[in-house]
């Protein structure tokens, strides 16, 4: 047997299972209907649905409008997954939710190869109750496509580090991924590249990646793809394409396009990723003071690097940081590993942590009585599924109990280890139960239920089953008409104003031009559009 596949078939699986049986379950926790977010998720869906319908897979449009502002990787996925399962949400969103499972494994074995085994496993779980990150993996977008790519390119660099008689191989699997990081978000795969220059350069002379032929090859193979679909489009459009597409990154790079200032990420990161960021900063502090050298350029020095560079990007997201997410949750399984090591010791920062614990439970305690005040009286604020705001903060509350109820029960002596592993997994119980009511509540997937109830009235309802409808607006790229549009079942075309339309056909029009319907039979509203018949 090759020495290569050696290591995954004598390896123990129970680690990889566990993972993904918990992440594999709290993706598919979703009773409620679901719906698409408008931007950016009915855009990429229906880009991947006019891929079927009109058997062209090179044209980004929408509808009339050539436009080749981003990359085309994660439609075809998406396309693909509508041709397996048919048009839904589940198959839109399947691209993301297998990339999500996949970056959760890759992070247990870049924590492993790096660190230990321990804080590998550690940091997959982590990432998998990591709030923001379950989120992307259930939202058509590319972000956790993205960094399971670049995931999948670290890890073939440790791969050849462990079996050198294979680097060439892992080393063009490694270079392939630049390319298909591309194909899916463009030049954003360059930013986690530039971050591995510290590893890649400062330690190339233990693990030679820079002198891997492989490598470089891999680079070319995985340009491959991009140079095809860009070579097609520029043959249809001329250089439209390179245009757009250049044109846009240069625009994101030099401007604030969402003027939220240069401090962005040092509160939206620990903000949307609560708690992990913050456990994280101790494993900063320790990876810098530990004995464990190995590779710390990769699992500490990528990472803040890479912060750094989105930092001086000027256009700044809530999912950008995406990427820096699989290492924040490895810095903080370090954290929490260090920490248990303290629990279950007789130091005096034993006592720190339990009043720690104890505080944490009382603050839950608290929290839980919130909920139930949110449950018994819902009319206490005007917000939309207050009941179900109230579940997620009782099941935080008893969640943050459970490491102070442990730490009572072991105040008077240090426990043995497979206690303190319980006061450790304990930490993990309440972000997880948050992940889990959010998705099955529909808080987190039912993004725009308004447009289902509208669509399923009965006038409606017949005209979409058996008749294609038109939309008439000058801007099809607004939010209810991306919904309109993506869950319209039949397109028609897309018009101006009402005059251009010829008699007998039906349309969505724009609340602009709500008094230009005199003459056409309204059959039903959406957020001030109307579905006519002229």
């Amino acid at each position: 047997m090759p020495p290569l596949y050696k290591r995954f078939l004598t390896a123990d699986p129970l680690p990889t299972l566990s993972l993904l049986a918990f992440t594999g379950c709290l993706c598919l926790l979703h009773f409620s209907p679901q719906t698409f977010m408008p931007h950016d998720e009915g855009w990429y869906a229906q880009q991947a649905r006019w891929f079927l319908e009109t058997g062209d897979w090179v044209t980004l449009r929408w509808w009339d409008t050539v436009i080749f502002d981003r990359c085309i990787g994660l439609q075809w996925l998406i396309a693909l997954s509508y041709s397996v399962l048919g048009i839904s949400e589940l198959a839109a969103r399947l691209p993301s939710t297998l990339a999500c499972l996949t970056c959760v494994w890759l992070t247990y074995q870049i924590g492993d190869r790096c660190i230990s085994r321990e804080v590998g496993w550690l940091g997959g779980a982590i990432l998998a109750v990591t709030p923001v990150w379950m989120q992307l993996s259930w939202l058509t977008m590319q972000d956790v496509l993205l960094t399971c790519i670049e995931l999948v390119g670290i890890w073939a660099l440790l791969q050849a580090e462990s079996a050198p008689r294979h680097r060439w191989q892992w080393g063009l699997l490694a270079g392939s991924t630049v390319g298909l990081g591309f194909l899916v978000k463009s030049i954003m795969i360059f930013l986690p590249w530039l971050a591995l220059m510290p590893y890649l350069v400062l330690e190339q002379r233990r693990h030679r990646h820079l002198s891997n032929g492989g490598f470089y090859l891999g680079l070319l193979l995985g340009a491959l793809p991009v140079a095809v679909w860009l070579a097609l489009a520029v043959d249809r459009y001329g250089w439209l394409p390179l245009q757009q597409l250049f044109g846009k990154l240069l625009f994101l790079a030099q401007e604030d396009f969402h003027q939220v200032g240069p401090l962005y990420y040092f509160w939206n990161i620990p903000a949307n990723a609560f708690p992990w960021p913050l456990v994280a900063l101790p494993g900063v502090w320790w990876g810098l003071r530990g004995q464990n050298k190995h590779r710390r350029w990769l699992w500490l020095g990528y990472p803040l690097v890479f912060l750094l560079e989105l930092t001086l990007f000027k256009t700044r997201t809530w999912y950008y940081p995406a990427q820096l997410l699989p290492f924040v949750a490895l810095l903080a399984a370090l954290s929490l590993s260090h920490l248990r090591a303290v629990y279950g010791g007789q130091s005096a920062r034993r006592k720190w942590l339990l009043a720690f614990s104890y505080a944490t439970a009382g603050l839950g305690g608290l929290v839980v009585l919130a909920g139930l005040g949110l449950i018994r009286y819902p009319h206490l604020a005007a917000v939309d599924n207050l009941p179900a705001y109230g579940l997620l903060a009782i099941a935080v509350g008893i969640g943050w109990l459970l490491p102070g109820l442990i730490a009572y029960r072991d105040r008077r002596r240090p426990p043995p280890q497979r206690a303190s592993v319980g006061w450790q997994l304990s930490w993990l119980v309440a972000p997880g139960s948050a992940i889990a009511l959010l998705f099955a509540t529909g808080l987190w997937g039912n993004y725009s239920p308004e447009v289902k109830m509208a669509l399923q009235t009965p006038a409606i309802a017949a005209v979409l089953s058996q008749h294609p409808v038109s939309l008439v607006t000058p801007q099809p790229a607004e939010k209810s008409a991306v919904l309109l549009t993506v869950y319209t079942p039949t397109l028609g075309q897309r018009f101006d104003t009402p005059t251009d339309i010829p008699p007998g056909l039906y349309a969505w029009v724009d609340p602009q031009y709500q008094n230009q319907l005199a003459a056409a039979l309204v059959l039903g509203e959406f957020r001030g559009w109307h579905l006519v018949q002229f």
